[in-house]
This record gives C-alpha cells, structure tokens and sequence, in this order.
C-alpha cells in the first residue's frame, strides 16, 4: 500500500507550505522561537520583527484568521508541545510549540485563540500570558 502525502511541505528551514489551503506557515511557532508565552500585542510584535527580518525570504507575515488557524488542526495527526503534551498538528511541524495560537480576530480588550488540543477557538483578554499562548504566523502563497 502505498504512503499517503503529506499535504504538509517545507519551505526550506523557516517555513511549511500548505498543499491544500496555498498557505505558508512559520516552521517554528513563537513559543519554539522565543521559549517563553506571549500576549497578543507581543504575538504582532514577534510578526513585525519576522517582516522587518524577512523571515524565510518574505515579509509578510501575520497573524492568522481563525479559520486558517482551525485548518491546522487535524484529530487523526499527532504532535508534541513544550511540555510533552499531545496536539493535534501535523508532524511536519516540529514538535516543542505551543498548544495554541493567537488569531487576528478581535473584541474589544479581548483576541481569540485557537486551540490545538481540541480545535476549539476561545476568547482571551489580549494582555493574558497565561496557559502557553504562542502564534504560529501565516501568509498567502
């Protein structure tokens, strides 16, 4: 029988192309990246420095809607996060992220987030450092 393809490849180091949604993801999370938690404005932040450093050969990079950030999530693929926790993200991402991602959606003081655990996207205050709010970054093409 044959292997079936991953709809997952990488672009070079920096990045993961998406076969199926022609998006490109940032290999590494901000959580792998940095090691520590981030609030939303530091999520836009970390967004902001990957631009100004074309970061994999690009510069723009952004925070993803909350329906790119559920097209990550897969129940049938299983991956590791920092703390050795199951998530539900394809293994052509390296293990050690975080279990989240913030999006760009917004109310008020609050942002949401994606969770890779369950696939479920949740309201958090955007100065929250808690649990292990990580961004995975997105672009189109």
């Amino acid at each position: 029988m044959p292997l079936k393809k991953s709809r997952f490849l990488k672009d070079g180091e920096h990045a993961i192309y998406d076969s199926i949604s022609s998006l490109t993801w940032t290999a590494q999370d901000s959580r792998l990246a940095n090691g520590k938690e981030l609030s939303w404005d530091e999520a836009n932040a970390w967004a902001k420095t990957l631009n100004e450093d074309s970061h994999g050969g690009h510069s723009d990079w952004r925070l993803p809607s909350v329906e790119e950030a559920l097209s990550l999530f897969d129940p049938e693929k299983l991956n590791k996060d920092f703390k050795g926790g199951d998530i539900h993200l394809d293994a052509t991402f390296p293990p050690g992220a975080g279990n989240c991602t913030w999006t760009s959606s917004e109310r008020g003081e609050e942002a949401q987030i994606v969770f890779f655990l369950n696939g479920c996207p949740y309201w958090y205050k955007k100065i929250d450092q808690t649990i292990s709010h990580a961004v995975r970054l997105v672009r189109r093409g």
